[in-house]
């Protein structure tokens, strides 16, 4: 009896003192992500629930788990999210990013020829789609999304893919998609878990998610097309200024 307690305190102190040193390379981890002196980093475990550094390090070495990352390094700031146990860059895990919580901070290439911020896009209500050049239903959405860009100049309008610039630079030369479209998005779209395409995302002007639509498919007539996205938009305007119903992301 006493060896059994001797082993599970010795356990425990093992336990203990492996998580103290895991919490003490926090530092050095941080200063690998180049954020800066005061960096601003959120941790998320691999259904996009927040974890502090200590509980993300042990998941990533005990499951040996790759994380995704998406960072502003000018403004510091970085959200670092584990993998599914197995999975690479390009297999994200469940969509986790609802109405209220903070879009992720990311520097992106434009096909207009800048780096692009979120903060860039502060000040007006942003509407988001992501995309790759081979889906059908993002090639089928791009009048609708013209559309209404068009009779909304008073928003942002940003498409995002996790393709280079040449297949971006294509689809925008084929298919007359007119918005603003950033490159190289994987660690983003990982990050947020996007896996559906398209996936529509509404952002306050503050940068907050106020609603989304995963895997949206437009099959009707032109005028109903329109109709409906501008339904969805309005809907989850007003759904914004009240509280996100308790853990569930806002969806259509």
């Amino acid at each position: 009896m006493r060896r059994l307690t001797f082993l599970l305190s010795l356990a425990c102190l093992t336990a203990i003192t492996h998580a103290a040193n895991v919490g003490q390379d926090e530092q050095p981890f941080l200063a690998s992500l180049q954020l800066g002196a005061t960096p601003r980093v959120q941790y998320l475990d691999a259904n996009g629930k927040p974890l502090d550094y200590a509980a993300f390090a042990l998941q990533m070495h005990d499951g040996r788990r790759h994380y995704s990352v998406t960072r502003d390094t000018q403004a510091g700031m970085a959200v670092l999210r584990l993998r599914p146990a197995g999975a690479r860059a390009g297999e994200p895990g469940r969509f986790a990013f609802g109405r209220g919580d903070t879009f992720p901070p990311f520097e992106l290439p434009s096909l207009r020829g800048a780096t692009q911020r979120l903060s860039d896009f502060h000040g007006r209500y942003t509407l988001v789609s992501f995309f790759f050049a081979e889906c059908a239903p993002c090639i089928a959405e791009v009048p609708t999304l013209n559309a209404y860009a068009r009779e909304h100049g008073d928003m942002n309008f940003i498409a995002i893919t996790f393709e280079n610039a040449d297949n971006a630079r294509q689809f925008v030369s084929q298919r007359g998609l007119g918005w603003n479209v950033l490159y190289h998005g994987q660690a983003l779209t990982d990050t947020l878990g996007v896996g559906t395409y398209p996936t529509l995302m509404l952002l306050t002007p503050d940068g907050q998610v106020a609603g989304s639509a995963v895997g949206t498919s437009m099959q009707d007539e032109p005028a109903k097309r329109l109709a409906d996205l501008a339904g969805w938009i309005e809907q989850w305007k007003r759904a914004a200024m009240a509280p996100p119903p308790d853990g569930k992301p806002a969806q259509r």
